[in-house]
């Protein structure tokens, strides 16, 4: 079986943390010499241009070309399997729902005022165009997957679980990849960050968590493509409190456990581990 968490150039964490700075700052400053206001206002086209270039630097630095990106997918049609996938994807939305319907609850019985001004103030703007749907949609579902995955799976964890262990890498690069998530979906991101890394040990091809990233931030974005709707800014009550707290409970209990289930029926690869570097050369050279 093909190894490719071994494919491609090493990249450093710190060195893809600082060109993923640069992507922003460059592309802020070119606007900003444009003197184009609608450009500099639209917060969804200049994320869409940052994370464009973070990418292909990305893959420059990772040397891939034709050959070696043909070999990966066929990996990947060899190697995916869409039900486990699914799984993942189904345990992700109820993990995540279930923590955000149990953090309304329990917020609001400590801090209700505040719950209901921090509702208010973050909820999501509809986007006025088809236009700027579809620039939400395409970071959403296709620029976060695939950067994300790279940076924090191919990069970051990889290269962190090769310097102590992979339970260290795992942890860190999901808790960095969650905090980077805000509001109530910090958890949920730290437990999805976890399952990518089992994904990415196990296949051993990145492209099999960036599936289950693309699906997953799909389902999430599919809400939005009702143009019409508009956000429910009306307080929360008691009983909306009590009843979020019930199903949070009951959809975290049920999330948990096949999300535990996962790492039970997986741990034999974690054992694994990283493949040593000394052997890159070798197989960077016979796949070209």
């Amino acid at each position: 079986m093909l190894d490719f968490t071994k494919e491609f150039k090493e990249v450093k964490a710190f060195s893809a943390i600082l060109w993923y700075i640069f992507t922003i700052f460059i592309v802020t400053f070119i606007a900003l010499l444009s003197g184009n206001i609608d450009l500099l206002n639209n917060d969804n086209l200049l994320s869409l241009l940052s994370t464009t270039l973070f990418i292909i630097i990305l893959l420059y630095k990772f040397r891939i070309n034709k050959n070696k990106l043909l070999l990966l997918i066929k990996d990947y049609f060899q190697k995916v399997n869409i039900k486990e996938l699914g799984s993942v994807v189904a345990t992700q939305l109820c993990l995540s729902m279930g923590i955000s319907l149990l953090s309304i609850g329990v917020v609001y019985f400590l801090f209700p005022n505040i719950l209901n001004s921090l509702l208010s103030s973050s909820s999501i703007s509809p986007t006025s165009t088809y236009g700027e749907l579809f620039i939400a949609m395409i970071i959403t579902v296709i620029g976060a997957p695939i950067s994300e995955e790279l940076l924090f799976r191919s990069i970051i964890f990889k290269r962190i679980s090769r310097k102590s262990n992979i339970y260290i890498g795992m942890i860190i690069s999901s808790l960095i990849f969650g905090l980077l998530h805000i509001e109530l979906a910090v958890i949920g991101a730290f437990i999805f960050g976890i399952a990518c890394c089992i994904l990415y040990i196990k296949y051993k091809n990145i492209l099999i968590p960036m599936t289950v990233h693309f699906f997953n931030n799909l389902v999430a974005f599919l809400p939005q493509l009702d143009m019409s709707s508009t956000s429910d800014t009306s307080p929360i009550t008691s009983s909306d409190a009590t009843i979020s707290l019930v199903f949070g409970s009951i959809l975290f209990i049920i999330g948990m456990y096949f999300f535990i289930k996962f790492i039970m029926k997986n741990k034999k690869y974690l054992k694994q581990g990283f493949s040593p570097r000394d052997n890159d050369k070798f197989i960077i050279k016979n796949m070209k």
